[in-house]
């Protein structure tokens, strides 16, 4: 137990060292490329909108950017809320909830061969858990801190170097069963940088560094190296040749290869093509915020992966722009969600195969005025059991009207079915949900806002036994500055 709070006191004293840097180093910076009060305010943009709905549903964001010559910074939230919800005529007890999004990215040139990027995010979550037996709600928090700093040594050499940590908070409220809490501490590092031999040669490395400390579980290192070399052998034809070598606390080092070609000999189009092998660290902070309703294990072992990826990018003038992304993997220890007889999810490792294709379409059909962004991804698994929640066809899709006084949005989510069990043949059907946001502006800069969630009333499963909401309409503002 004392090593293990030594661990946490310690990344306590690292994260609150990147805090105080981060501020000592803006405000140095800050105050160098100062303006006067009126340019500050003229090179300043404010997005915020606010709706309120039927379940005391609300919806607030807020984006807000500002430059100057030496500093550059953009900070976003996003907070939704709503009591219990429903389907039509029948509420779901116990399904409020809310979702609180905090995010800050500056960017500072510190002189002309030194530049710092810092990233803060604040992310929260606290969902009622419908009529589970056993759980009330789930609680979620999580926060990272980076500080990235660049350095331009010569026009060729370039070098930087990064610092930053983390917590993660997981909790379930008991009802018949204790309360299930726990949390993570990471702190990580990476040094790196690239060396242009040549018009035609350049060289790059990584190294990058991440401990994690847990409550019940030992503590976790892994540490990855990574040298390439990209060199063209014609003017259209690249090449790239490398090495990775990786270690992780619970497996032994690996050494894996980075093989790659890309051809930019078509007008409007380019290709890449590659095949790398390598350790993939379990990261608890980013896995388990991608599914709600869990019961997190912490000491999952790292994946060897082989990996191979083909992107296609190509542009025609302003109308289109279109990405293609075949990425197939082998893992021997693909995470694969499970149900616990206390109807929350838990995760085990298996190998598996997985091939995940994506396509992203953007078409401004009138320049400025009328857009459509879609994005399809078609996935195939094959292991010796059900891979769950994970959808076959994913689908968004958006329509974009910006007009004098109008701007419509209109955008889909489509998914197919997914398997709910490694073990059973049991689905969740396919999904099509329907957004509508409609504004309409008023006067300069403010607009009225309605919002349509659900728009198709389709009922629908994003986790079995857990509803999700019916059609709901919102109201509220939109200002802009």
């Amino acid at each position: 137990m004392g090593n293990i709070n030594n661990s946490k006191r310690c990344l306590y004293i690292f994260m609150t060292l990147i805090l105080q840097g981060m501020v000592f180093v803006s405000f140095l910076f800050a105050q160098d490329g100062a303006r006067n009060d009126a340019q500050s305010l003229h090179n300043m943009n404010i997005d915020m909108q606010v709706v309120y709905g039927q379940y005391n549903d609300m919806l607030s964001t807020v984006n807000l950017s500002q430059q100057q010559d030496k500093f550059v910074y953009l900070l976003q939230t996003y907070f939704e809320k709503s009591n219990d919800y429903g389907y039509n005529d029948k509420t779901f007890e116990n399904t409020s909830y809310y979702k609180n999004r905090i995010g800050f990215t500056g960017d500072i040139k510190a002189s002309e061969t030194w530049k710092s990027l810092f990233d803060i995010n604040v992310y929260n979550d606290s969902y009622g858990m419908a009529d589970n037996t056993f759980f009330s709600r789930e609680e979620k928090d999580n926060v990272t801190v980076d500080w990235k700093n660049i350095v331009k040594h010569s026009p060729s050499f370039e070098m930087f170097y990064v610092i930053g940590g983390g917590q993660y908070y997981h909790r379930l409220n008991g009802i018949t069963t204790d309360d299930i809490d726990n949390r993570v501490y990471q702190g990580h590092g990476q040094l790196g940088g690239e060396y242009i031999w040549s018009a035609s040669n350049r060289f790059k490395y990584s190294s990058t560094v991440y401990a994690y400390s847990y409550d019940t579980f030992q503590d976790d290192f892994f540490c990855n190296n990574e040298i390439v070399d990209d060199f063209n052998i014609t003017k259209d034809v690249g090449i790239s040749i490398g090495v990775n070598v990786d270690f992780n606390r619970d497996d032994h080092w690996l050494i894996g290869p980075i093989i790659g070609t890309s051809y930019k000999g078509f007008t409007n189009c380019s290709i890449v093509l590659q095949y790398s092998y390598f350790m993939q660290p379990f990261k608890p902070e980013e896995f388990y915020l991608q599914q709600k309703f869990i019961t997190p294990i912490y000491n999952l072992k790292p994946a060897n992966v082989h990996r191979g990826t083909l992107k296609v990018d190509y542009k025609m003038n302003n109308f289109l722009t279109m990405q293609l992304v075949s990425q197939t993997e082998y893992s021997n220890n693909f995470y694969n969600y499970m149900a616990t007889p206390e109807d929350v999810l838990t995760v085990r490792g298996i190998k598996a195969w997985s091939s995940s294709n994506g396509a992203i379409l953007v078409m401004n059909i009138i320049p400025k005025m009328l857009s459509l962004d879609t994005r399809y991804t078609f996935a195939y698994y094959h292991a010796d059991e059900n891979i769950t929640y994970r959808p076959e066809h994913l689908l968004d899709m958006t329509i974009t009207y910006n007009g004098a006084k109008w701007k419509i949005n209109l955008t889909h989510d489509i998914a197919s079915s997914v398997y709910t069990s490694p073990d059973e043949d049991t689905k969740l059907k396919a999904r099509v949900v329907g957004y509508l946001d409609l504004q309409r502006k008023m006067l300069e800069g403010f607009f009225a806002y309605i919002r349509v969630e659900n728009l198709y009333n389709n009922k629908y499963y994003l986790q079995d036994h857990y509803p999700e909401s019916g059609i709901k309409g919102l109201f509220g503002i939109r200002i802009l500055l």
